[in-house]
């Protein structure tokens, strides 16, 4: 269920209430009766739809809540979720993947902690526990925060992922280059023989064994992961292409075709921290680079978020472009 609040606000109130939300950006009912003041206020300011109620006794900004996006939300709650307990768990699935900033499809609206099973009881609203090799399982604090460790995390994220493609989105980023926290192969299959269960064993092995540490983003992933599940002949990741000032490096190459795949986003263009405040000369510099590709041959096709969650326009730009089915 979503947080509750109604549509009005006022703000006055929003005003008089944001000096007491905390660093993380909520307010606590007992940080509000800690000052002297009526808890019944935080219940009005609900009804105002100045504040949204996370949960028991913790409530955040409306205007912190519009801003923030999928993980910052999960954080939210997930610090929400940990104060209301009886004593610190550690994070765990996909709350201590959003901690670690680990690449995922989307954020669930509930918590997972890790915790040992205790047999039967009472199941909280909005919080997951993880029982599975709990008391032997690594954990660390990151940003203040206790998790378990990036193959573990990976792990649980890639058991409970709904396909082959978001379990790959995950185990890549704990395998890519260019993370500081970066696991191997072998950690990611020892820490999946450390659990008890054998459920979906067969499907993190095999994405495990596909997983590469070169895809450079989560829709580089999912888009490889994909056309392996479609059938195609997987390709060179990161191909180098020397040139007279540098090198380009292709998120996909198929060599042997003479076929560039390129994913591209927008974010290149629109974000002023990704082009110096100059889109332009982005435009510009794609053009330049995708004119060298060609001037050696190779076709260049461009792959967008949209192809992915359609894979008939995906499956119709790879059949035009002559790429195989059959994986080799």
């Amino acid at each position: 269920m979503p947080p509750h609040r109604t549509a009005r606000a006022g703000i006055l109130h929003t005003m008089e209430l944001a000096p007491l939300a905390d660093p993380s950006g909520l307010i606590s009912t007992s940080d509000y009766l800690r000052v002297g003041s009526d808890v019944r206020e935080l219940t009005r300011a609900v009804e105002r739809g100045e504040l949204v109620k996370l949960r028991r006794g913790s409530y955040v900004p409306v205007r912190r809540w519009d801003s923030a996006g999928p993980r910052e939300r999960h954080l939210l709650r997930a610090v929400a979720a940990s104060r209301a307990a009886r004593r610190e768990l550690p994070f765990a699935g996909a709350t201590a993947a959003a901690i670690w900033e680990m690449w995922q499809h989307s954020y669930p609206e509930e918590v997972s902690f890790l915790d040992e099973w205790k047999g039967g009881g009472r199941s909280e609203p909005g919080v997951r526990r993880i029982t599975a090799a709990a008391s032997s399982a690594f954990v660390r604090r990151v940003d203040g925060h206790l998790v378990t460790g990036v193959a573990r995390t990976a792990i649980d994220v890639a058991r409970s992922a709904g396909d082959f493609t978001t379990a790959v989105g995950t185990l890549d980023w704990a395998l890519w280059r260019r993370n500081p926290n970066r696991v191997t192969r072998e950690e990611l299959a020892a820490e999946l023989k450390k659990l008890p269960t054998t459920l979906r064993r067969r499907f993190v092995e095999r994405a495990i064994a596909f997983a590469s540490p070169m895809s450079d983003s989560y829709a580089e992933s999912y888009a490889r992961a994909l056309m392996y599940v479609l059938g195609y002949e997987v390709p060179v990741l990161q191909l180098e292409f020397p040139h007279a000032t540098g090198s380009y490096f292709v998120d996909f190459a198929w060599p042997a075709y003479l076929v560039i795949a390129e994913i591209d986003g927008f974010g290149k263009y629109l974000d002023p921290s990704m082009n110096a405040g100059d889109p332009a000369r982005v435009v510009l510099a794609e053009k330049l680079r995708e004119d060298e590709l060609r001037r050696r041959g190779y076709h260049v096709i461009r792959v967008y978020w949209s192809d992915l969650t359609n894979p008939v326009a995906l499956v119709t730009k790879l059949d035009t472009a002559g790429i195989p089915r059959g994986r080799r």
